[in-house]
């Protein structure tokens, strides 16, 4: 079982610092991106291609970063601009009434450019302030639908995106090995291609493109790296996410102003103002490289049988809490302290009995109160022996003849003492010595019942001469077992015989207690000399 469990926690921690990746170095991406946007569209009056359509974006880079590109997909045009004076755009603060409501050198935050102080009509119902700016001031209308380049949406954009982990003194490309230079992403059937239709990745943030190239907007094109460089497990392939950043609910769009300039031949400076609306893409690119190292394995496996012992710790205490409660008196809690904590007792201070109607040794506290028989103890071992008195021990080798004689001869003895045998209040037997002694008031059985010493196995395996003699001479071969002093050697190992019989393997003579009735039938079996015994002592 303990294997088991070991095999278990083992395979449990080793998934997890797989599927946890502890064994491996971590890196962060280095990341620069090259754009390149492809297409053509026309309107009414001009051709644009990507001078035209991408000429606000390098006019713009102060805005952006230099992982974006900007894609116009609707204007608003003012022709023949020049620098004069004219009326300012009728919006609330550059309406008025008369030459008091303008403030000459002054600028709105609004204003196309500086007031003069006057006060001139825009058109039949409006009056504005009079400005020095690029006139006619471009107006504030809505931009027109549907948007001029609706096209726009079939233009694409190759982008190139090199990364380098420092660490491990790599770099990658996103472009795959064999590259088809006609290939287009799509995320099922072309996942690795870096070249983007523009409609393509509106419709992956969830967008329509026809509403969104009205006003434009923000599109983020996110590069995600989640690379395992182990030769072994290699992976490391980028994964494309679309988002749209701007709010369409509150000011969308996006938009930035775009002028082309030029002389007339008497050398006067005009030119063409251009509010172009269309979509910016940001490219964000984020990632980590993994790669196995040693020493990080063996740092997050410290960690982790550190973060077991912090988890047994807690468990611990939250017992601990709960035991204050009702809780703390149940059975699962009492099997779990006794399990948990063993009570380490004086050996002064025990006895252990055994009793033959009992699968199990009991361990008894002194000083006792009454006879020892009925003194209450604690289960400490369950008793095999209980179990198998029916099966052959494997201590005895006497023959069959032998054996047949000394059956007949303690046979005898044994009828002769059960009826001589006085019936004490503590005895269950009917075979123990009176005695007035609390510690030495002990019966072979708990409840009313045959004898033990009436057994086949007591006969055998304790009291019978040839077993003992065999088993001294099988630890001492050169043992002279013939002077006069032999009935005690055989008398104490008749007493360690019962002891390992009802008692297991343990080394318990100095402490386990053999009962009344066993005791007297080998003092009689095998007496001493002077018939002078000191009671409760094994002598």
């Amino acid at each position: 079982f303990l294997w088991a469990y070991l095999s278990f926690l083992f395979c449990l921690a080793s998934y997890f610092i797989l599927i946890s990746r502890f064994h491996q170095e971590v890196d962060e991406v280095t990341s620069s991106v090259r754009t390149s946007v492809k297409g053509v569209a026309s309107t009414e009056d001009r051709i644009w291609d990507p001078v035209e359509y991408t000429l606000p974006m390098q006019a713009s880079l102060h805005l952006m970063s230099a992982n974006s590109f900007f894609v116009m997909t609707n204007f608003i045009k003012t022709e023949n601009q020049s620098k004069q004076r004219c009326p300012e755009y009728p919006f609330d603060k550059a309406i008025c009434n008369s030459d008091n409501f303008c403030q000459n050198g002054s600028a709105d935050i609004l204003n196309n450019g500086i007031q003069t102080g006057r006060c001139v009509d825009y058109n039949v119902t409006f009056k504005t302030c009079e400005v020095h700016a690029w006139c006619p001031v471009q107006s504030m209308e809505n931009p027109p639908e549907p948007a001029v380049l609706s096209g726009s949406e079939n233009f694409t954009v190759l982008i190139k995106n090199n990364i380098i982990f420092p660490k491990f003194n790599l770099t990658l490309l996103n472009t795959p090995l064999i590259f088809n230079t006609s290939c287009i992403y799509d995320k099922a059937t072309s996942p690795l291609c870096p070249i983007f239709r523009l409609g393509y990745i509106i419709k992956e943030a969830n967008q329509n493109f026809s509403e969104m190239a009205v006003k434009g907007g923000i599109i983020a094109i996110q590069i995600k790296w989640d690379c395992n460089l182990d030769s072994l497990v290699y992976d490391c392939s980028p994964k494309y996410v679309f988002q749209r950043l701007d709010d369409k609910k509150t000011m969308p769009g996006f938009y930035i102003r775009h002028a082309k300039y030029y002389k007339l031949p008497d050398g006067e400076e005009k030119r063409t103002l251009f509010k172009c609306y269309g979509i910016r893409f940001d490219v964000l690119v984020s990632g980590i490289g993994r790669k196995f190292n040693i020493i990080k394995l063996i740092k997050n496996t410290g960690s982790m049988i550190s973060y077991f012992a912090v988890v047994v710790t807690a468990m611990e205490i939250l017992i601990f809490v709960a035991s204050h409660f009702k809780w703390g008196k149940s059975s699962f809690y009492k099997i779990y302290r006794r399990k948990k904590y063993e009570t380490v007792l004086d050996p002064i201070q025990v006895m252990y009995v055994s009793y033959v109607d009992e699968p199990h040794v009991t361990l008894i506290k002194k000083p006792l109160k009454t006879s020892l028989q009925h003194t209450q103890g604690s289960i400490v071992q369950s008793n095999k022996n209980h179990d198998n008195e029916g099966s052959e021990p494997m201590c005895t080798t006497e023959s069959n003849k032998n054996n047949d004689n000394e059956e007949h001869e303690l046979g005898k003895l044994l009828k002769q003492e059960a009826s001589s045998s006085d019936w004490q209040k503590w005895c269950c037997c009917g075979k123990c010595q009176p005695t007035q002694k609390y510690h030495e008031q002990l019966c072979c059985r708990r409840k009313k019942g045959q004898c033990i010493t009436t057994s086949h196995w007591f006969q055998q395996l304790v009291l019978s001469h040839d077993t003992l003699e065999k088993a001294l001479l099988y630890k001492d071969p050169f043992l002279n077992l013939a002077d006069g002093n032999s009935n005690k050697q055989l008398r104490h190992l008749a007493y360690k015989q019962y002891l390992q019989w009802r008692f297991g393997c343990f080394d318990l003579e100095d402490r386990a207690v053999v009962p009344s009735c066993c005791r007297w039938k080998i003092r009689e079996t095998y007496p001493k000399a002077s018939n002078n015994y000191t009671g409760f002592k094994i002598d």
